[in-house]
Formats: C-alpha cells, sequence, structure tokens
C-alpha cells in the first residue's frame, strides 16, 4: 500500500513537471478553459485525491515499519507539490471543486 501511494504521488509530480503550462490569470471561464485544454493532467490529481486517503488509511492500520516511509513519503510529496506547482495545483483544485458543486 505504501508504495502504491507513493506511486500515485511521483505519478502526480511527474505530470506537473512535463506540462509546465501554468493556467492564466483572469476570469474564471479563461482557467475553464485551460483546465480542458489540459484535462490529462487532471487524472493523477484525481487518482491521488480518490486512491490516496484510502490507501494511506489501510497502510496506517497495518502494523511495520512503513509507517515512517508513508510519513516521509507525504511530507516530502507535500512540500514539492506546493513549493514548486503550489499556484497550478491550486487552481486544479478549484476547477475540480467548481465541476462537481456546480
Amino acid at each position: 500500500m505504501t508504495w502504491t501511494v507513493v506511486a500515485l504521488q511521483s505519478a502526480m509530480l511527474l505530470t506537473l513537471a512535463v506540462t509546465p503550462t501554468d493556467p492564466p490569470s483572469g476570469p474564471h471561464l479563461l482557467r475553464l478553459i485551460w483546465a480542458w485544454m489540459h484535462r490529462p493532467t487532471f487524472y493523477p490529481l484525481v487518482a491521488l485525491l480518490v486512491g490516496g486517503p484510502a490507501l494511506t488509511w489501510i497502510a496506517w492500520r497495518t502494523p511495520g515499519r512503513h509507517r515512517e516511509a508513508l510519513v516521509w513519503a507525504w511530507a516530502v510529496f507535500l512540500v514539492i507539490l506546493i513549493g514548486a506547482f503550489g499556484e497550478r495545483t491550486g487552481v486544479m483544485l478549484r476547477v475540480l471543486w467548481w465541476h462537481v458543486n456546480r
């Protein structure tokens, strides 16, 4: 389970690294158009949002030394995500939130 969480996190960071276009600033419509054009980049984010917490919970409930690796994986992932791709991730999360709640 821990390695699956790490793989999901790695896929998310790799996707953000190889698609370097940042969302446009301005009206919400421009951001929605950007999101529509970059729809495949949302797949790893959705997989991480759906599978990450569930797999983390299952892995955490399983006794063993992998728990430390799980904590480090989430900590390093969040530092890199916020530090390097914070604005883009924020826009992606807002677009997903809008899409789910429209």
